[in-house]
């Protein structure tokens, strides 16, 4: 270990007898070195800092730098002991020797300035307990990382006396809640922000430097308002507006009369917020408030750290340092196409439907179950239905649900259908008069609704693929424009089916999309018809068959149309 001086016999003894002669057992001495080559003028500063931490009732206890040592050794030439001047580093930590000069305690601080920011290195001696305690600190800031480290090896903790008139206002101090005045607490020193905070009152926020083993004391009148509002806005740099003019950015904590009043809040690439409140007397209200994004917007978080300057030393000159900008992360990357799609998760949707029968039976019963009739066959060639359909629905990213759905569906040509009768029943008959067997020109009016059916998500770029099954109920009118005498109220359809309809959807712009679909429904549960069985030519005619059977058929078609997404 090198030694803390280097001293001749004869000089050192000399030294000894005048140090011993000092009173400096209660007192702390504070040396500075620079902890990097060319960074000397990091001393002047770091013994500025020390001198603005030390309470003004402890400072005589403490010689800071080797100007004070110099005077508090009565004009001896600092130089002239080793170590202690500019030719000579002491070394740490420090030797036993240094006892002899008679400090109560002595502090070597070696602090400098790299890529990160401030360092320091310091190591506390206590001569009388031959006791070394070594800390080290790093920080942005050249005094919070001072204190970091001189508060981990030299007693620091200060006393803050907090009053308010009136009392049982809350106290924060650096935002952390400590209690309620009148408060007496213990503290870190150095910059301390103390906020005091009381309902239906306008709090107070200052700024106080707290010394080292000191204390320090605030008391405030807190003024009375009539109603007190509390606005914290995001992101960082949003307006805040009551009854439409500006008053403040991100948060506000003000006083207001009671009544109605109206907040708006604005940020770029964000959707304005505006909401009328009502706030009463002695009431406190309070909004805290996040935008949304506009759809597409690039935003930057508030939690984007700053440029940040650095310097860099060369070849350990000093006039050599060059100032380098530690570049920015990149921005996050826009949302792509797909991402847009996929947030587009609820839909309302309108659409043009096309189908067809896919067999030659449609089976309807006789309305308000007046009769026994019941259509039967299709007698004509045409299948086919056209009509339209509207649907809403909502869900998550990759499952949905279709929460409910209606179409229309009539015949594109007229139908020819058999009657038959309802299964263990037979022909119709009224006033002697048996129904006829067939009806010609009919229309249909048909109605499918649906409801709760689960879908299968998937997007790509702008388009959209869902796949979505359920039960659907099909109901409807078959009747004749002429009205017959017999069936003049009609048929009335009843089924129940099971679907699957294939959606592809492709956005325009927004939440504006074109789609188109195919559908298959199958007949599950519904009426049904027979037939008289076909007979042999004979006089009576004999039956030579069971009674034909006729349910509902299955379907199929597609949709094309126009939905929003939100």
């Amino acid at each position: 270990m090198m030694r803390f001086v280097k001293l001749s016999g004869g000089m050192l003894a000399a030294i000894l007898v005048f140090l011993a002669t000092s009173a400096f057992a209660e007192t702390t001495l504070w040396l500075v070195r620079p902890l990097y080559p060319g960074q000397e003028a990091l001393v002047e500063r770091t013994e500025k800092a020390l001198d603005k931490l030390i309470a003004a009732t402890e400072r005589q206890d403490h010689i800071i730098g080797r100007t004070e040592l110099a005077a508090a050794l009565k004009g001896r030439k600092v130089d002239e002991l080793p170590c202690l001047g500019a030719g000579e580093r002491c070394a740490d930590p420090i030797d036993p020797f240094v006892a002899t000069l008679g400090f109560g305690r002595i502090v070597m601080v070696q602090g400098g300035q790299d890529e990160a920011g401030f360092k320091f290195r310091v190591v506390s001696y206590e001569p009388a307990l031959n006791k070394v305690m070594p800390a080290t600190s790093a920080a942005p800031v050249l005094e919070k990382a001072l204190l970091g480290a001189v508060a981990k090896v030299v007693p620091v903790a200060s006393t803050l006396e907090v009053k308010s008139t009136p009392p049982g206002a809350t106290v924060y101090i650096d935002d952390t809640k400590m209690g309620v005045t009148p408060l007496t607490t213990q503290v870190l020193p150095g910059e301390r922000v103390i906020k005091i905070d009381l309902k239906l009152h306008q709090p107070i926020e200052e700024t106080l430097v707290i010394p080292i083993k000191g204390s320090a004391s605030l008391e405030k009148s807190l003024d009375k308002v009539a109603a007190r509002l509390i606005v914290t806005a995001a992101p960082a740099g949003t307006s805040i507006s009551i009854d439409g003019q500006p008053v403040a950015k991100d948060r506000i904590d003000r006083g207001i009369l009671p009544g109605q009043h109206v907040i708006r809040l604005t940020a770029e690439n964000h959707k304005a917020f505006e909401q009328t409140i009502s706030v009463k007397p002695d009431e406190q209200y309070v909004l805290d408030k996040t935008l949304e994004p506009l759809p597409g917007a690039v935003v930057i978080g508030p939690t984007r750290p700053p440029d940040t300057m650095t310097v860099v030393v060369k070849n350990q000159q000093p006039d050599q340092a060059v100032k380098v900008t530690t570049p920015l992360p990149p921005p996050p990357a826009p949302a792509s196409e797909t991402e847009l799609t996929y947030e587009k998760r609820s839909y309302f949707q309108l659409s043009y439907e096309y189908g067809s029968l896919l067999g030659n039976s449609l089976v309807g019963r006789r309305w308000g179950n007046s009769g026994t009739g019941r259509t039967t066959s299709i007698d004509s060639p045409s299948r086919l239905l056209m009509g339209g359909s509207l649907e809403y629905g909502t869900g998550g990213k990759y499952f949905g649900v279709a929460v409910v759905g209606i179409s229309y569906l009539t015949n594109v040509e007229r139908f020819n259908l058999g009657v038959g009768y309802a299964p263990g029943a037979q022909r119709e008959v009224d006033m002697g008069i048996t129904g006829p067997s067939s009806i010609s020109n009919t229309r249909i009016h048909m109605v499918t609704i649906r409801a709760l059916q689960p879908q299968l998500r998937l997007a790509a770029w702008r388009f959209m693929f869902q796949l979505q099954v359920g039960a659907e109920f099909r109901t409807g009118q078959i009747i004749e424009p002429a009205a017959t005498t017999f069936y003049k109220d009609g048929f009335m359809i009843l089924d129940l089916l099971a679907a699957a309809r294939l959606n592809v959807r492709f956005f325009i712009v927004e939440g504006l999309y074109f789609f188109g679909s195919g559908h298959f429904t199958y007949y599950i549960l519904g009426e049904s018809s027979r037939l008289e069985a076909p007979n042999d030519g004979m006089m009576p005619p004999m039956t030579t068959g069971p009674e034909p059977a006729f349910n509902n058929s299955h379907q199929w078609g597609f949709n094309v149309g126009l939905g929003y997404g939100f």
